[in-house]
Protein backbone atom coordinates (compact mmCIF):
# COMPACT_ATOMS: atom_id res chain seq x y z
CA UNK A 1 0.00 0.00 0.00
CA UNK A 2 1.40 3.27 -1.37
CA UNK A 3 1.26 6.68 1.08
CA UNK A 4 0.04 9.38 -0.49
CA UNK A 5 1.41 12.88 1.02
CA UNK A 6 0.24 16.47 -0.56
CA UNK A 7 1.25 19.61 0.35
CA UNK A 8 -0.94 21.83 2.17
CA UNK A 9 1.18 24.83 2.15
CA UNK A 10 4.82 26.36 2.51
CA UNK A 11 6.71 28.80 4.09
CA UNK A 12 9.88 30.62 3.37
CA UNK A 13 11.35 33.09 6.39
CA UNK A 14 13.33 35.66 4.10
CA UNK A 15 15.44 38.23 5.56
CA UNK A 16 17.46 41.05 2.82
CA UNK A 17 20.40 40.75 5.68
CA UNK A 18 21.65 37.66 3.95
CA UNK A 19 23.40 37.29 0.39
CA UNK A 20 20.91 34.89 -0.96
CA UNK A 21 17.83 36.76 1.27
CA UNK A 22 16.98 33.51 3.42
CA UNK A 23 16.98 34.04 6.85
CA UNK A 24 19.54 32.09 9.28
CA UNK A 25 19.44 30.44 12.38
CA UNK A 26 15.37 30.97 12.16
CA UNK A 27 13.23 28.00 13.43
CA UNK A 28 9.47 27.48 13.42
CA UNK A 29 8.19 24.29 15.60
CA UNK A 30 4.16 23.78 16.37
CA UNK A 31 3.31 24.34 19.47
CA UNK A 32 1.86 21.49 21.19
CA UNK A 33 -1.62 22.42 20.35
CA UNK A 34 -1.07 22.36 16.65
CA UNK A 35 0.99 18.91 16.87
CA UNK A 36 -2.23 17.65 18.27
CA UNK A 37 -3.92 19.12 15.09
CA UNK A 38 -1.51 17.89 12.72
CA UNK A 39 -1.81 14.36 14.33
CA UNK A 40 -5.36 14.53 13.98
CA UNK A 41 -5.88 15.60 10.45
CA UNK A 42 -2.84 12.70 9.56
CA UNK A 43 -0.31 15.71 8.12
CA UNK A 44 3.19 16.36 8.81
CA UNK A 45 5.56 19.30 9.12
CA UNK A 46 8.86 19.23 7.78
CA UNK A 47 12.06 21.40 7.67
CA UNK A 48 13.23 22.91 4.31
CA UNK A 49 16.49 24.81 3.69
CA UNK A 50 13.94 28.24 3.44
CA UNK A 51 11.26 27.14 6.12
CA UNK A 52 9.16 24.42 6.60
CA UNK A 53 6.08 22.80 4.79
CA UNK A 54 3.44 21.10 5.83
CA UNK A 55 1.96 17.96 4.03
CA UNK A 56 -1.34 15.76 4.01
CA UNK A 57 -2.38 12.02 4.07
CA UNK A 58 -4.13 12.25 0.57
CA UNK A 59 -6.16 9.25 -1.49
CA UNK A 60 -5.03 8.41 -4.58
CA UNK A 61 -6.21 11.38 -6.51
CA UNK A 62 -3.44 13.53 -4.34
CA UNK A 63 -6.57 15.80 -3.19
CA UNK A 64 -9.42 14.34 -1.03
CA UNK A 65 -7.70 14.21 1.94
CA UNK A 66 -7.44 10.73 4.19
CA UNK A 67 -9.11 12.34 7.33
CA UNK A 68 -11.02 16.03 6.54
CA UNK A 69 -10.18 18.70 9.06
CA UNK A 70 -13.28 21.51 9.09
CA UNK A 71 -12.09 25.48 9.56
CA UNK A 72 -12.03 27.62 11.32
CA UNK A 73 -8.66 26.49 12.53
CA UNK A 74 -4.85 27.54 12.94
CA UNK A 75 -1.68 26.44 12.70
CA UNK A 76 0.50 28.26 15.23
CA UNK A 77 4.59 27.69 15.08
CA UNK A 78 6.89 29.05 17.60
CA UNK A 79 8.98 31.49 15.94
CA UNK A 80 12.97 30.88 17.03
CA UNK A 81 16.25 31.89 16.76
CA UNK A 82 19.44 30.11 17.13
CA UNK A 83 21.00 33.16 17.70
CA UNK A 84 19.00 35.66 19.20
CA UNK A 85 21.46 38.50 19.84
CA UNK A 86 22.27 38.75 16.24
CA UNK A 87 18.54 38.18 15.06
CA UNK A 88 17.62 41.39 17.28
CA UNK A 89 20.73 43.49 16.15
CA UNK A 90 20.31 43.04 12.66
CA UNK A 91 16.52 42.89 12.09
CA UNK A 92 14.28 46.21 12.15
CA UNK A 93 11.08 44.76 14.04
CA UNK A 94 8.60 48.11 13.95
CA UNK A 95 5.24 48.01 13.32
CA UNK A 96 3.47 51.38 12.25
CA UNK A 97 5.13 54.01 15.38
CA UNK A 98 5.78 50.81 17.75
CA UNK A 99 9.11 49.55 17.91
CA UNK A 100 10.08 45.74 19.66
CA UNK A 101 10.57 46.11 23.47
CA UNK A 102 12.09 43.44 25.85
CA UNK A 103 8.99 41.73 26.66
CA UNK A 104 7.27 41.62 23.57
CA UNK A 105 6.09 39.03 21.50
CA UNK A 106 6.76 38.91 17.53
CA UNK A 107 4.00 37.81 15.89
CA UNK A 108 3.25 36.92 11.94
CA UNK A 109 -0.79 36.34 11.21
CA UNK A 110 -1.68 35.03 7.61
CA UNK A 111 -4.92 36.82 6.15
CA UNK A 112 -6.99 33.87 4.68
CA UNK A 113 -8.27 36.16 1.96
CA UNK A 114 -4.62 36.87 0.61
CA UNK A 115 -3.50 33.41 0.40
CA UNK A 116 -1.09 32.76 -2.67
CA UNK A 117 -1.29 29.66 -4.67
CA UNK A 118 1.93 31.39 -6.57
CA UNK A 119 5.16 29.90 -5.45
CA UNK A 120 6.95 33.25 -7.26
CA UNK A 121 4.82 35.74 -5.45
CA UNK A 122 3.98 34.10 -1.83
CA UNK A 123 1.75 35.83 0.73
CA UNK A 124 3.98 38.30 3.08
CA UNK A 125 2.75 37.86 6.25
CA UNK A 126 3.38 41.23 7.93
CA UNK A 127 5.43 41.96 11.30
CA UNK A 128 2.94 42.64 14.14
CA UNK A 129 3.74 43.46 17.78
CA UNK A 130 2.07 41.74 21.02
CA UNK A 131 2.35 42.71 24.77
CA UNK A 132 3.92 39.29 25.53
CA UNK A 133 2.69 35.75 26.31
CA UNK A 134 0.68 34.11 29.26
CA UNK A 135 -0.60 30.92 30.10
CA UNK A 136 -4.71 30.78 29.67
CA UNK A 137 -5.54 30.93 33.29
CA UNK A 138 -3.19 34.18 35.03
CA UNK A 139 -3.84 36.83 37.63
CA UNK A 140 -2.80 40.67 37.08
CA UNK A 141 -2.95 43.76 38.68
CA UNK A 142 -3.02 46.87 36.85
CA UNK A 143 -2.84 50.51 38.36
CA UNK A 144 -4.33 52.84 36.65
CA UNK A 145 -3.80 57.03 37.69
CA UNK A 146 -6.13 58.59 38.45
CA UNK A 147 -8.14 55.11 39.73
CA UNK A 148 -11.66 55.74 38.80
CA UNK A 149 -14.11 53.94 40.99
CA UNK A 150 -15.09 51.39 38.66
CA UNK A 151 -13.89 49.95 35.50
CA UNK A 152 -15.10 47.17 33.00
CA UNK A 153 -13.01 44.47 32.02
CA UNK A 154 -13.35 42.82 28.78
CA UNK A 155 -11.51 39.94 26.80
CA UNK A 156 -11.95 39.80 23.20
CA UNK A 157 -10.61 36.77 20.93
CA UNK A 158 -8.57 36.98 17.87
CA UNK A 159 -11.22 37.95 16.10
CA UNK A 160 -12.35 40.66 18.23
CA UNK A 161 -15.14 39.06 19.56
CA UNK A 162 -16.14 39.48 23.26
CA UNK A 163 -15.40 36.43 25.70
CA UNK A 164 -16.17 36.36 29.24
CA UNK A 165 -12.82 35.65 31.64
CA UNK A 166 -14.11 32.76 33.17
CA UNK A 167 -16.47 31.20 35.13
CA UNK A 168 -17.83 32.15 38.66
CA UNK A 169 -18.76 30.09 41.82
CA UNK A 170 -21.90 28.47 40.37
CA UNK A 171 -20.02 27.50 36.95
CA UNK A 172 -21.65 29.99 34.84
CA UNK A 173 -19.98 32.51 32.59
CA UNK A 174 -18.54 36.16 33.45
CA UNK A 175 -19.95 39.02 32.52
CA UNK A 176 -18.64 39.80 28.80
CA UNK A 177 -18.60 43.44 30.64
CA UNK A 178 -17.58 42.30 34.08
CA UNK A 179 -17.50 45.38 36.82
CA UNK A 180 -14.19 45.33 38.53
CA UNK A 181 -13.23 48.00 41.68
CA UNK A 182 -9.69 48.95 43.00
CA UNK A 183 -7.96 47.86 46.11
CA UNK A 184 -7.10 50.53 48.65
CA UNK A 185 -4.19 50.78 46.70
CA UNK A 186 -5.84 51.87 43.63
CA UNK A 187 -5.18 48.67 41.91
CA UNK A 188 -7.31 46.72 39.67
CA UNK A 189 -7.34 42.63 40.25
CA UNK A 190 -7.61 41.16 37.37
CA UNK A 191 -8.73 37.07 36.91
CA UNK A 192 -8.53 35.48 33.32
CA UNK A 193 -9.42 31.63 33.22
CA UNK A 194 -9.40 30.63 29.30
CA UNK A 195 -8.01 26.69 29.37
CA UNK A 196 -11.20 25.45 27.45
CA UNK A 197 -10.12 28.43 24.96
CA UNK A 198 -7.88 27.56 21.93
CA UNK A 199 -4.32 28.74 22.73
CA UNK A 200 -3.84 32.56 20.56
CA UNK A 201 -3.92 35.93 21.03
CA UNK A 202 -6.26 37.62 23.31
CA UNK A 203 -6.86 41.48 23.83
CA UNK A 204 -7.28 42.52 27.73
CA UNK A 205 -8.90 45.84 28.09
CA UNK A 206 -9.89 47.71 30.95
CA UNK A 207 -13.09 50.35 30.02
CA UNK A 208 -14.27 53.00 31.76
CA UNK A 209 -17.54 52.49 33.40
CA UNK A 210 -19.57 54.09 30.69
CA UNK A 211 -17.97 51.77 28.03
CA UNK A 212 -16.41 54.97 26.32
CA UNK A 213 -12.97 54.66 26.54
CA UNK A 214 -10.26 52.51 27.20
CA UNK A 215 -8.25 53.34 30.17
CA UNK A 216 -5.89 50.32 29.49
CA UNK A 217 -5.05 47.53 27.00
CA UNK A 218 -2.97 44.67 26.26
CA UNK A 219 -2.71 41.68 24.18
CA UNK A 220 -1.00 38.33 24.98
CA UNK A 221 -0.93 35.35 23.29
CA UNK A 222 -2.43 32.32 25.85
CA UNK A 223 -0.80 29.02 25.62
CA UNK A 224 -0.53 26.23 27.70
CA UNK A 225 2.43 25.25 25.81
CA UNK A 226 5.95 25.38 28.19
CA UNK A 227 8.07 25.92 25.17
CA UNK A 228 6.98 29.40 24.70
CA UNK A 229 9.47 30.51 27.33
CA UNK A 230 12.56 30.32 24.18
CA UNK A 231 10.07 31.70 21.32
CA UNK A 232 10.17 34.83 20.09
CA UNK A 233 7.31 34.97 18.76
CA UNK A 234 4.76 33.32 16.43
CA UNK A 235 3.92 32.27 12.89
CA UNK A 236 0.12 31.46 12.64
CA UNK A 237 -1.51 30.24 9.32
CA UNK A 238 -4.87 30.38 9.83
CA UNK A 239 -7.66 28.84 7.47
CA UNK A 240 -11.65 29.71 7.65
CA UNK A 241 -14.90 28.84 6.02
CA UNK A 242 -14.71 31.86 3.90
CA UNK A 243 -12.81 31.57 1.55
CA UNK A 244 -12.53 27.98 1.42
CA UNK A 245 -9.29 26.81 0.24
CA UNK A 246 -8.18 24.27 2.92
CA UNK A 247 -6.72 21.09 1.18
CA UNK A 248 -7.25 23.19 -2.40
CA UNK A 249 -4.04 23.98 -4.61
CA UNK A 250 -0.99 24.26 -2.61
CA UNK A 251 -0.68 27.64 -1.12
CA UNK A 252 2.78 30.14 -0.73
CA UNK A 253 3.66 32.60 2.53
CA UNK A 254 6.88 34.37 3.17
CA UNK A 255 7.47 36.00 6.41
CA UNK A 256 9.72 38.87 4.98
CA UNK A 257 12.20 40.22 7.48
CA UNK A 258 13.91 43.90 6.79
CA UNK A 259 17.71 44.26 8.24
CA UNK A 260 18.06 47.61 10.64
CA UNK A 261 20.46 50.09 9.71
CA UNK A 262 21.78 52.23 12.25
CA UNK A 263 24.11 55.38 12.64
CA UNK A 264 27.61 54.90 12.87
CA UNK A 265 29.78 56.02 15.27
CA UNK A 266 33.30 55.57 15.56
CA UNK A 267 35.21 55.97 18.94
CA UNK A 268 38.81 56.79 18.17
CA UNK A 269 41.03 56.20 21.13
CA UNK A 270 44.56 57.76 21.64
CA UNK A 271 45.72 54.18 23.29
CA UNK A 272 48.90 54.95 25.45
CA UNK A 273 48.55 58.79 24.04
CA UNK A 274 50.81 57.92 20.93
CA UNK A 275 48.47 60.28 18.79
CA UNK A 276 48.29 63.65 19.60
CA UNK A 277 44.49 63.67 19.13
CA UNK A 278 44.43 68.04 18.97
CA UNK A 279 46.88 67.92 15.85
CA UNK A 280 46.40 65.30 13.83
CA UNK A 281 43.35 66.46 12.16
CA UNK A 282 41.75 62.76 12.11
CA UNK A 283 38.68 62.36 9.17
CA UNK A 284 36.93 59.28 7.62
CA UNK A 285 36.79 59.30 4.56
CA UNK A 286 34.08 56.63 2.18
CA UNK A 287 35.67 55.41 -0.48
CA UNK A 288 32.73 53.83 -2.26
CA UNK A 289 31.46 49.98 -2.72
CA UNK A 290 31.90 46.90 -4.73
CA UNK A 291 29.56 46.79 -7.37
CA UNK A 292 26.06 44.86 -5.95
CA UNK A 293 26.59 46.65 -2.48
CA UNK A 294 23.54 47.55 -0.38
CA UNK A 295 25.59 50.65 0.96
CA UNK A 296 25.49 54.05 -0.52
CA UNK A 297 28.38 56.15 0.46
CA UNK A 298 28.26 57.54 3.72
CA UNK A 299 30.02 61.12 5.27
CA UNK A 300 31.28 61.25 8.85
CA UNK A 301 31.02 64.26 10.55
CA UNK A 302 32.99 64.50 13.61
CA UNK A 303 31.17 65.26 17.53
CA UNK A 304 32.39 67.94 19.35
CA UNK A 305 36.00 68.79 20.20
CA UNK A 306 39.54 66.68 19.57
CA UNK A 307 40.08 65.34 21.62
CA UNK A 308 36.62 64.91 22.90
CA UNK A 309 36.07 67.10 26.11
CA UNK A 310 33.18 64.32 27.94
CA UNK A 311 34.75 60.66 26.51
CA UNK A 312 37.43 59.16 27.67
CA UNK A 313 37.73 55.53 27.36
CA UNK A 314 40.41 54.01 30.02
CA UNK A 315 41.31 57.14 30.79
CA UNK A 316 42.34 57.61 27.35
CA UNK A 317 41.55 60.87 25.04
CA UNK A 318 39.18 59.95 22.19
CA UNK A 319 37.78 61.90 18.82
CA UNK A 320 34.28 60.83 17.80
CA UNK A 321 32.95 60.76 14.21
CA UNK A 322 29.48 59.47 13.83
CA UNK A 323 27.59 58.83 10.13
CA UNK A 324 25.19 61.21 8.85
CA UNK A 325 22.36 58.40 8.18
CA UNK A 326 22.16 55.20 9.25
CA UNK A 327 23.81 52.44 7.77
CA UNK A 328 22.27 49.27 6.92
CA UNK A 329 23.86 46.27 8.59
CA UNK A 330 24.22 43.16 5.45
CA UNK A 331 26.29 40.28 6.07
CA UNK A 332 29.25 41.54 3.39
CA UNK A 333 30.80 44.20 5.77
CA UNK A 334 31.46 47.73 5.10
CA UNK A 335 34.44 47.93 3.37
CA UNK A 336 37.16 50.97 2.02
CA UNK A 337 35.99 53.51 5.37
CA UNK A 338 39.40 55.24 5.81
CA UNK A 339 40.39 56.61 8.86
CA UNK A 340 42.85 59.54 7.91
CA UNK A 341 44.70 61.48 9.58
CA UNK A 342 46.89 65.22 8.62
CA UNK A 343 48.99 66.48 7.62
CA UNK A 344 49.75 64.10 4.63
CA UNK A 345 46.24 62.36 4.41
CA UNK A 346 48.29 59.62 5.84
CA UNK A 347 45.88 56.43 6.00
CA UNK A 348 45.91 54.74 9.50
CA UNK A 349 43.03 52.19 8.89
CA UNK A 350 41.99 51.78 5.59
CA UNK A 351 39.23 49.41 6.08
CA UNK A 352 37.31 50.35 9.59
CA UNK A 353 35.91 47.47 11.56
CA UNK A 354 32.13 47.67 10.98
CA UNK A 355 29.30 47.25 14.48
CA UNK A 356 29.23 43.79 15.35
CA UNK A 357 26.21 42.06 14.79
CA UNK A 358 25.47 40.63 17.50
CA UNK A 359 26.34 44.03 19.32
CA UNK A 360 24.10 45.85 21.69
CA UNK A 361 22.46 49.12 19.38
CA UNK A 362 22.35 52.12 21.83
CA UNK A 363 18.93 54.13 21.47
CA UNK A 364 19.76 57.90 21.65
CA UNK A 365 16.05 60.23 21.21
CA UNK A 366 15.10 59.79 17.64
CA UNK A 367 17.86 57.65 16.11
CA UNK A 368 19.75 53.91 16.96
CA UNK A 369 23.25 54.12 17.28
CA UNK A 370 25.98 51.48 16.77
CA UNK A 371 28.90 52.18 18.60
CA UNK A 372 32.63 51.17 17.48
CA UNK A 373 35.82 51.29 18.75
CA UNK A 374 39.01 51.94 17.04
CA UNK A 375 42.35 51.82 19.11
CA UNK A 376 45.33 53.76 17.64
Amino acid sequence: MNIIYSRLFEVSILHDYFRDGIAKDIKLVPTQETQDLLRKGRMLWRETPQGIVVLYRAEADLTTPEVSLAPPMDFNFFFKSTNSPQFFTITELTKGSRTYQSGDFIAFKSLPATASTDPSNPEKIGLDIWDGSRPKSFTARVNLNPAPAKALLQIKDAAGVKIPSGLDEAGDALPLDLELTPDDKGEFLLKLDLKGKPEGNYTLVLRNEADTLDLWKKEYFLTQDPEVKSALGILKIAYRSAPAHLYGAREYYAVDLKRKATKWTYIIVSQNNKVDLGSAELSILDKGNPAGSPYATYTFQQQGAAPNADVKINNAETVIFKSQVPIPFFENPKLNLELRRKPGNRVLFGHLPNPTRSGAVKVAPGEEISEIYVFI
